[in-house]
């Protein structure tokens, strides 16, 4: 029995096309010095902190971003990421205090700064670069500012805290996804 082989060749079997889109440079922080804010907590004596998971007041602010791209659907949004020392627990959700101290005082123990979305104060920001916790949908109009709001507060983590500054800083990452 002969064996006979057939080659068959499609032709335009079908087309692949490629999508994209080139963006201006990133959106820029508007801030209250050039791209850095400060965002005063207050001041607060160690007695509010009687327990573990005691709070402060909350304290509002926003990021606002300015000269960003336009949305499309591409890139309908753009994504913020949190970096900050996060040490004194094993905590990803609280920010360090005892890493920046004014004029050489002994910085505050037993508490750290909490970080969460206006109206979702349940819900502590993370500062380990994780992803996925904050979108901001972009604007139609490329000279709109666009802005996300934020409570943060002091937050024992320890069932006694001392006085002292309780100072740290946070860095801001925009991300395009």
């Amino acid at each position: 029995m002969a064996s006979s082989s057939v080659l068959a060749a499609e032709m335009n079997a079908g087309t692949i096309h490629f999508t994209g889109l080139i963006i201006e440079p990133s959106c820029t922080i508007v801030g209250d010095n050039g791209t850095d804010s400060t965002v005063p907590l207050g001041t607060f004596p160690t007695s509010l902190f009687s327990k573990t998971g005691d709070e402060s007041p909350l304290v509002p602010f926003s990021i606002t971003l300015a000269d960003c791209p336009v949305q499309s659907d591409g890139l309908p949004s753009v994504q913020l990421t949190f970096n900050g020392t996060t040490d004194l627990t094993k905590s990803t959700s609280l920010l360090d205090v005892s890493k920046l101290s004014t004029d050489g005082d002994t910085a505050a123990t037993g508490v750290g700064i909490a970080i969460s979305p206006d109206g979702k104060d349940s819900t502590l920001i993370t500062f380990d670069g994780a992803e996925e916790q904050i979108y901001i949908p972009l604007s139609t109009k490329s000279t709109n500012t666009i802005k996300q709001d934020f409570n943060a507060r002091y937050r024992s983590f320890a069932a006694t805290v001392t006085a002292g500054p309780a100072d740290a800083d946070l860095t801001v990452n925009i991300l395009y996804r």
